[in-house]
């Protein structure tokens, strides 16, 4: 026993020896390590002694590019905290890897550890050089049976891959990883559900009464029973159907919703992560009993409610976890070591490394647009999405084009009907004495084709661009006024799109809100609307990352020239600050 005890504890020096061995490799202290596991959502709230325990008690494990970190159906025993490197979740269908996931550093994935059968849901790879501390199954379960709220995160994190599995999001950017998937706490589902049934029910007791007061004979009750009963069943299955629809989604660069009525409404909101300005939770005192209630996001143009959520203070800790690591990696981003820039700056380094970005190949713009656009016939014959250059053209739906053109055309068609009728004895019409006849048959076909080639310049007159900084709205009348509405895209607060009633939803198109400040602008009767709202979001994102690069080079730049300056003035004076220059070098 007392080997036993000895040996359990050498193991334990000599898996702390590697795991402080490999940190340092890395050039990653333990503390810091530390301070990253405490700042994220999952070990927030657990004290400091325990998250040393985890640390202690976990492996850091190396990856390298497309190694398998584990595979679909194998055993959980690890949870993964991801130090550095991307680790994609995907499915193997056929010679195919779909994505399902994927995650940076300062992410954790793994969750089926803690779930009912601890089986991969998904394949794990790395996708470059990845390095994670792997914690195993008996540490985590220790950890959940003292603090609950540790629990409740895995059970979400569960809950957003399981229907990430069922409903792949293919309007995600390349780079973009989500974090929270949900629908609307289960209580609304049977809430909305018994309504309709109560309801019947109250009407059948109605009908009950009026029958035995003999107002109405049996086969009318019987009838009425019937129409009750399948419209309160029917009615309940449908909001069924509706809960199901609708997602609330959190990733690293947004949070969307997700809201569709079948054959009548479907809907996609998002806003930026950069246009929240707050974020607060309202629990009413069901909500307080069955752990759910509001998120509601606070952006500069209104608000953005996460409505009926489970685990509403888990969710709240979600969406401001991703808020604060975008505005923290904003400002990463724009900041460049002082004294790497300095070096390279006096080293020369600084135009080579221009001429080196200059000579790379630019990214042609089809390589930023949705590559889910697959157009129809009709779409390529009237050409809805035209591409020129750095410029996306959009025009409304061919629908709305035969909407247009439709009575012109009929009138055309059945003036040339009749035109023919004489000469074919259709109708019963006589060849004879028809030249006035013609003549008014001819005038009709001849205003007709006006109307309809002002019907169809009107339609073709009506487009939206998206430009690399600009969306714009132009609205031109044949031989009329025209109006010419744009704005930045770089003000844009949030992207939603809405196909209503049953044509949109059958010849997918609808509308594109943008609101940029007080202002909104609507991209209407646009096909394909998922993936032109997709688009403006792509042409916002690029537009933002080139600004934080233009802005901090600039920084980098003002500080080289100060220090320039700096010496030069120094030089002048001939008294450099002694061991100053032997700092900078």
């Amino acid at each position: 026993m007392y080997l036993l005890i000895l040996t359990i504890h050498f193991t334990r020096m000599n898996l702390k020896r590697e795991i402080l061995d490999i940190l340092k490799s890395m050039n990653i202290s333990k503390e810091k390590l530390f301070n990253v596991l405490k700042s994220g959502i999952i070990f927030r709230d657990i004290p400091d002694n325990f998250v040393q325990w985890v640390i202690d008690r976990s492996q850091v494990l190396q990856f390298q590019p497309d190694a398998l970190i584990y595979e679909k159906g194998a055993a959980a025993e690890k949870f993964y905290y991801v130090i550095s490197g991307n680790v994609a979740l995907f499915l193997q269908e056929g010679e195919e890897q779909v994505l399902i996931n994927n995650y940076q550093a300062g992410n954790t994935f793994g969750y089926e550890v803690l779930a009912k059968h601890a089986l991969r849901m998904t394949y794990a790879k790395a996708e470059d050089a990845v390095l994670v501390l792997a914690t195993p199954l008996r540490i985590l379960q220790k950890i959940s049976e003292q603090f609950p709220a540790f629990q409740i995160q895995f059970t979400l994190q569960l809950q957003t891959l399981a229907l990430l599995l069922k409903k792949p999001m293919d309007w995600l950017q390349d780079d973009e990883s989500v974090h929270y998937i949900s629908r609307k706490h289960s209580l609304i589902l049977i809430t909305n559900m018994l309504k309709p049934i109560l309801l019947m029910l109250a009407l059948l007791v109605l009908v009950g009464i009026l029958f035995n007061a003999s107002v109405i004979s049996t086969s009318m009750t019987l009838w009425m029973c019937s129409i009750l009963g399948v419209l309160g069943i029917g009615w309940s299955v449908w909001n069924a159907f509706d809960w199901r629809n609708d997602y609330f989604v959190v990733t690293n660069q947004r949070v969307v919703f997700l809201e569709k009525i079948v054959l009548i409404y479907d809907s996609r909101k998002e806003t930026p992560l950069s246009a929240i300005l707050s974020i607060t939770k309202q629990i009413e005192l069901v909500g307080r009993l069955y752990q759910y209630g509001d998120v509601v996001l606070r952006t500069f143009t209104g608000l953005v409610k996460f409505s009926d959520v489970a685990y509403v203070e888990a969710v709240s800790g979600i969406v401001e976890e991703q808020w604060l690591n975008h505005k923290a990696k904003i400002t990463q981003e724009s900041q460049e070591d002082p004294e790497t820039f300095l070096r390279k700056h006096m080293l020369g380094q600084n135009a080579a490394e221009k001429n080196a970005q200059s000579k790379q190949p630019e990214r042609s713009v089809e390589d930023t647009l949705s590559s889910g656009y697959v157009p129809d016939l009709f779409s390529r014959i009237l050409k809805l999405r035209v591409v020129e250059k750095d410029t996306i053209i959009y025009r409304t739906h061919w629908f709305v084009f035969i909407r247009k053109t439709i009575l012109p055309f009929l009138g055309i068609v059945l003036g040339v009907i009749f035109l023919l009728a004489p000469g074919q004895g259709w109708f019963g019409l006589v060849p004879e004495g028809m030249e006035i006849y013609q003549a008014i048959l001819i005038a009709v076909c001849i205003v007709m084709a006006i109307g309809w080639l002002y019907s169809t310049v009107d339609w073709r007159n009506d487009y939206f661009l998206i430009t690399p900084d600009q969306i714009v709205d132009v609205n031109r009348k044949p031989l009329g006024m025209e109006e010419r509405r744009s704005a930045p895209i770089r003000n844009i607060q949030t992207i939603e799109y809405k196909r209503q009633s049953i044509f949109g939803l059958l010849f997918n198109f609808g509308t594109v809100f943008i609101r940029v400040g007080d202002v909104e602008f609507t991209f209407d009767y646009v096909p394909h609307p998922s993936y032109v709202q997709q688009e403006i979001y792509t042409r916002f994102q690029n537009l933002k990352e080139n600004e934080k690069k233009e802005n901090a080079a600039m920084n980098n730049e003002r500080l080289a020239n100060w220090m320039d300056a700096y010496h030069k003035i120094i030089r002048t004076q001939g008294s450099a600050p002694e061991g100053e220059e032997e700092d900078l070098e």
